[in-house]
């Protein structure tokens, strides 16, 4: 572990020497003041700016919030419970997005060892696990998103159970041709509900887009629409899950200017239910993810951590709730076929 001790042991002198030298340049030699910074560098040591016995009195009560994407409203829903629970406990958020980067994800974590934070909320990038390696023993929670290799309180959402929802559903509304529409599966939620529509149906057709922010899987859905339209007709799905709202918004996009009529021309369920699942001309099927309660919850657990150091990590699996709409109603077949012959 970098720290004070470490420079004090490569330069074979004491840990009161190093850390004069590093917040009491006055008290030594400059020579060794010029030595400490320079190993405290080669080390990537980073020096706390917050005060100690401040930190201990309770007067410093800030907590990391670290989201993978601001830009998409789940990220939002998520941030907004966390941060109306907190308010009610004198604690103050210092929040920041990953962007799906973890190289970002760690430079954020490592400029927020200069905050002294109290604990920490984490919606964590694949890359996680060798960034955590700094928090040093950091009360944290893992929120959405697992990272297995981190040992901590977690609370997910039970993808697999999603999933079965969505594909027994669409079964028993007659749909036989399924594409399940995912992003990259460099992101922990889209290689969990790829694996699970998988094992759920083994004949259906999983398409990945090397995609991670909004803006990119918005549009890659979009553009695969206007692909799976290419091909024969009996090659063609007569339903779509699509693994985020982004997804689902980019297929909507797309059958908006086609002017294709759902479920006639395709059938959809959006993993997330936005406001505009409910409002679009034809309602869209949905599975609500619990956001809200996802939010609040890891906040609670964070607050237990804070109250009791000593307690063991938790792991807690929340239940999404399928809305089904008019965007997979069952659709007669020789209603279907005659509306695809004039189109």
């Amino acid at each position: 572990m970098v720290g004070i001790v470490s420079i004090a042991q490569a330069l074979n002198i004491s840990p009161s020497t190093v850390s004069r030298a590093l917040t009491r340049p006055d008290l030594v030699a400059a020579e060794t003041r010029t030595k400490v910074l320079a190993e405290a560098e080669k080390q990537g040591y980073v020096p706390r700016v917050w005060d100690a016995a401040e930190h201990h009195s309770g007067r410093q009560r800030l907590i990391g919030v670290l989201l993978a994407d601001l830009a998409n409203t789940f990220s939002a829903r998520i941030l907004n419970a966390i941060l109306n629970e907190l308010a009610e406990t004198g604690y103050t958020a210092v929040v920041d997005s990953s962007d799906e980067d973890p190289l970002k994800e760690a430079r954020i974590l490592k400029q927020w060892q200069l905050l002294g934070l109290r604990g920490l909320i984490a919606m964590p990038t694949a890359g996680f696990y060798k960034a955590a390696a700094q928090l040093d023993k950091l009360p944290l929670v893992l929120v959405d998103r697992d990272a297995p290799q981190v040992a901590c309180s977690k609370v997910l959402v039970d993808n697999t159970a999603g999933v079965k929802l969505c594909l027994e559903h669409l079964a028993s509304q007659g749909y036989s041709r399924i594409v399940f529409l995912s992003g990259s599966n460099a992101v922990y939620t889209f290689r969990q509900r790829c694996e699970a529509a998988r094992a759920a149906n083994p004949d259906i057709e999983i398409i990945e887009l090397k995609a991670l922010s909004y803006e990119e899987l918005y549009m890659g859905a979009f553009e695969l629409y206007n692909m799976l339209c290419l091909r024969p007709q009996d090659k063609r799905p007569t339903a779509i899950v699509a693994a985020n709202n982004a997804l689902a918004a980019g297929i909507l996009y797309a059958v908006n200017l086609k002017q294709h009529r759902m479920p006639e021309d395709i059938a959809l369920i959006s993993f997330g239910d936005s406001d505009w699942n409910r409002i679009y001309p034809t309602s869209v099927s949905a599975l609500r993810m619990p956001a809200d309660d996802l939010g609040q919850m890891a906040a609670e657990e964070l607050r237990r951590q804070l109250d009791d150091p000593d307690s063991e990590p938790v792991m807690r699996l929340l239940s999404p709730m399928l809305m089904p709409r008019a965007s997979t109603a069952s659709v007669p077949a020789e209603s279907t076929a005659a509306h695809r012959r004039g189109s």
